[in-house]
């Protein structure tokens, strides 16, 4: 399974909101929770770290032909994610089509990934919080029972 950086990190972002869907938290219905159910239900699948269009963006109701429709323009939407995609994989010592698992991802990003805030500038689902959901998503983990 392809898994683009900042949907990585989104998915700490919205496991740490303590919502219940992705309209409650993104404003948008979107793929982000059936990805951390993917992630909490095989923590030791491989998957492959990506910078564009990936697996959960096949599956999003807001995927555009060009892009993301997040945005009113879906190329320059895109490419701002791909920006905060090679961002997060850098710091994660990760390049495109490096294979990993869910696991070693979150030990890497508790490791290297401070503040989401400033990789992921300027994001619409953003909260006033200071990305408070992404820093209790990120210590609460995806197996906190283990």
């Amino acid at each position: 399974m392809k898994i683009r950086g900042h949907h990585l990190a989104c998915v700490y972002c919205y496991l740490g909101s303590g919502k219940s869907s992705g309209v409650d938290f993104f404003g948008v219905a979107n793929s982000i929770p059936e990805l951390l159910d993917l992630l909490r239900s095989n923590p030791d699948m491989e998957i492959t770290v990506w910078d564009d269009v990936d697996d959960v963006c096949d599956v999003c109701p807001l995927r555009r032909s060009r892009g993301c429709g997040r945005g009113k323009d879906p190329v320059a939407q895109n490419q701002k994610l791909r920006s905060w995609d090679k961002e997060i994989l850098g710091r994660l010592g990760l390049h495109a089509g490096d294979r990993t698992t869910p696991r070693q991802v979150e030990a890497k990003m508790r490791e290297t990934i401070g503040d989401i805030g400033q990789i992921c500038t300027n994001c619409a689902s953003s909260a006033a919080s200071g990305w408070q959901e992404f820093r209790h998503g990120i210590a609460k983990g995806l197996w906190p029972k283990e």
